[in-house]
């Protein structure tokens, strides 16, 4: 969470210093879905596990109605719950798996590299301060990347 600047001016040898407030264990933790029309993310400050991936899940489900998602092979992705999840939704879900270390093929992993780069060049002094500049991001027009060229690799 600690902002970090990449580009500004200073004086020759001088170091710039940002103050925040900022604790150890804040954070955020964001999922985010990409269709070809749209980014839809979800802003929790919990750790990622099965629960919190099937109730984004469900609502990707509820939003699209039928859903093809292609997602890595995290534990939380893959774990028993999920695949009784999968099974349990097979009517309106299908899935497909990346293959393991290929973050390349993953058009989400472009979505989080543009936004860390965004978070860069823009100050934020506390948690509300970050929240407000994701949301911020996650609604331009920054985030949304052709899903189509990764289908042609």
């Amino acid at each position: 969470m600690k902002p970090y600047l990449t580009y500004g001016w200073f004086l020759k040898g001088s170091k710039p210093v940002v103050q925040y407030l900022y604790k150890r264990k804040e954070r955020f933790c964001v999922l985010g879905a990409l269709s070809k029309d749209e980014f839809v993310y979800q802003i929790t400050e919990e750790n990622f596990n099965s629960d919190i991936f099937e109730q984004f899940v469900s609502f990707l489900i509820e939003k699209f109605g039928k859903i093809v998602i292609v997602i890595d092979q995290a534990k939380y992705h893959t774990s028993h719950h999920m695949q009784d999840f999968y099974q349990q939704h097979t009517d309106c879900l299908h899935v497909e798996y990346f293959p393991s270390y290929s973050p390349e093929v993953n058009p989400v992993e472009q979505v989080w590299r543009k936004v860390k780069r965004w978070l860069a060049l823009i100050l934020w002094k506390n948690k509300d301060g970050l929240e407000d500049q994701l949301i911020s991001a996650f609604e331009s027009d920054l985030v949304m990347v052709p899903i189509y060229d990764y289908l042609l690799l």
